[in-house]
């Protein structure tokens, strides 16, 4: 299934998850913050599901490779909310830290370069098939972002940044529900690519 029939609901799940993130901090509460984290990055995980699963039966061919633009795509929507997420609560929800700007920038630099870096390898989708290299190369992105999101996740986590009494925690829950989400994303654009015996086309 392609991402677009199911952009309504994602971008409701987007919204509505960053009101209740910028409400729950006005309030302190870091458990609601947290659920509404995980009300976006459990309907990103679902559209990711749908776009891929029914992928992996054996004698597939997609044709062209739409299903890895929807995944990057999908990427970018899950970086985009992150940076929604750290502009909204630390300008509107009243917690105070001052990183929370560069975090945000941050995201959303990465929601355009991997948008850009998909368009120039694969395309929308909607065109040509992009060439077995290009989409190599693509997945070879795809292996370097989830090295970097599993380092910054051990690292959250290890540090014991996630006990913080300061304001960032609710920077920390964003961390954690965005790189998980990625990171998930990534994992399953592998399993796809393999699946569809990508891996084992030699290199042009």
């Amino acid at each position: 299934m392609r991402l677009r029939p199911m952009l309504p609901t994602l971008v409701l799940a987007f919204m509505v998850s960053i009101l209740i993130c910028v409400l729950a901090a006005a309030r302190h509460s870091e458990l609601t913050v947290a659920l509404a984290a995980a009300l976006f990055a459990l309907q990103a995980i679902v559209v990711l599901v749908r776009i891929n699963v029914p992928l992996w039966g054996a004698g597939t061919n997609p044709g062209r490779h739409v299903w890895a633009w929807d995944n990057s795509l999908l990427t970018a929507i899950a970086y985009a909310w992150g940076s929604a997420a750290m502009f909204t609560i630390y300008s509107l929800g009243g917690l105070v830290w001052r990183h929370w700007w560069q975090y945000g920038a941050g995201m959303l630099l990465l929601a355009a370069s991997t948008l850009i870096c998909a368009r120039l390898l694969v395309g929308s989708g909607t065109t040509a098939p992009a060439d077995g290299r290009a989409l190599r190369t693509l997945m070879r992105v795809t292996m370097l972002q989830m090295a970097a999101v599993v380092a910054a996740l051990v690292y959250l986590v290890a540090s014991g940044k996630l006990a913080t009494l300061k304001d960032d925690w609710a920077a920390n829950q964003v961390f954690i529900a965005g790189g998980v989400t990625v990171l998930v994303i990534s994992l399953v654009s592998l399993i796809t690519w393999r699946r569809l015996g990508g891996a084992q086309q030699p290199a042009a």
